[in-house]
């Protein structure tokens, strides 16, 4: 059985509720069915430790190196907002860290090496020197996402690195995934990346995982909107409690995840905020909300809570970039709902039960046949054994 090693910024979480940590377990779980499959990833913690999530399958978690609090000092006079983490991360990769020093060890055994963003590149000193492939399996467009939510000066300073890293790993990779024919078209227009490397690896869903068994409907209906402590996400919070909340008054919004911790003050007769939420607390979030919104704004690749939304069968309000590379038919699948009129028509929708019956149903059958994580991962399976031979 051929070994994959796969280089990441962050854990996995098991079971895995959100955002990035989604697509990370699934796919190489997945994948693990075919591959011996290691993921080499970093803890915020002092002590690192290795997960052992089945015979084929586990993660090494690296501890923090003490150089990351210096490193971050220097930059930034140890301010923390969401770029920091990845430039001090790219930054560090130059040093003798104790991630190279774990990557080297896993190296020699591996027959395959992933990387999940190119922020971690500078830890691969073999790359374009080794006869081992190279997969550049992408959650988003970095550059084009980080030039779209860093807004700190400083921060934006190392936009022109974050382009030459993921251009080279474009160049050196056999094989890239992108997420969407949007992120693939991207790729091929900024990096002039040959259509031929770059194929599709959505982001998908596990059907089993979220079913939901509703049974009543609230008087005043339930919104529910998720997500990690992430920018677009943090916009998105802020258009519901300052623009949603007061012009639907008859409707409860829900949010739940990190997304709400910059918001912990706010008072809002309508407005719960439920903060990190576990797996199963999800599930049950998932169960009580008569309607899923969406109001995204910025981002990049397929949106995780939008198909886990669809598949759990929760009437969806999106904005267009909320759905972005689904294919979705508003009236059919979802409803959209720009911020000009999301208001509207969430009270215009919300009380016509019949016909949101009718949209989640559609949308749940479409997601659930296009996008399983089985599925996804037999897909790459198969690009993946072109470049292994």
């Amino acid at each position: 059985m051929k070994k994959i090693l796969v280089l990441n910024l962050f854990p996995t979480v098991f079971p895995p509720t959100s955002g990035g940590t989604l697509r990370y377990y699934h796919v190489y779980h997945e994948l693990s069915r075919y591959y011996d499959t290691t993921l080499l990833s970093q803890t915020q913690r002092q002590r690192g430790e290795m997960i052992t999530y089945s015979p084929n399958f586990r993660e090494y978690r690296v501890n923090r190196d003490p150089l990351h609090k210096e490193i971050k000092q220097k930059l930034f006079n140890g301010k923390s907002i969401y770029e920091h983490e990845l430039i001090v991360n790219m930054m560090l990769s130059q040093h003798p860290t104790s991630y190279k020093k774990q990557f080297d060890l896993l190296y020699m055994t591996s027959d395959l090496i992933i990387h999940e963003s190119p922020y971690l590149l500078g830890y691969d000193r073999y790359l374009g020197l080794d006869n081992k492939p190279r997969i550049y399996n992408s959650h988003n467009h970095e550059y084009v996402l980080a030039n779209q939510i860093w807004k700190d000066g400083t921060s934006r300073i190392y936009l022109q690195t974050v382009y030459y890293l993921e251009k080279k790993l474009i160049e050196c990779a056999d094989l890239v995934f992108a997420t969407s024919e949007i992120e693939r078209a991207s790729f091929s227009v900024m990096y002039d990346a040959a259509p031929n490397k770059v194929k599709l690896a959505p982001n998908g869903i596990h059907p089993k995982d979220i079913i939901i068994n509703k049974k009543t409907s609230h008087a005043n209906p339930r919104a529910l909107f998720i997500g990690a402590n992430y920018p677009p996400n943090i916009e998105a919070v802020e258009c519901i409690i300052h623009h949603l909340a007061d012009k639907c008054p008859t409707i409860q919004f829900m949010i739940a995840g990190s997304c709400c911790k910059p918001f912990k003050n706010i008072k809002k007769s309508n407005v719960h905020l439920l903060g990190k939420v576990t797996h199963k607390q999800k599930i049950k979030l998932f169960t009580d909300a008569d309607l899923a919104i969406n109001p995204m704004f910025k981002g990049a690749g397929v949106n995780l809570k939008t198909l886990e939304f669809l598949s759990s069968g929760i009437p969806l309000f999106s904005t267009s970039f909320g759905i972005r590379g689904l294919n979705l038919i508003d009236k059919k699948h979802y409803v959209n709902a720009e911020k000009k009129d999301f208001a509207k028509k969430l009270n215009k929708y919300s009380q016509d039960r019949k016909r949101l019956k009718a949209i989640s149903s559609a949308g749940q059958k479409y997601i659930n046949a296009h996008y399983t994580w089985p599925k996804i991962a037999k897909s790459m399976k198969t690009e993946i054994e072109h470049i292994l031979k």
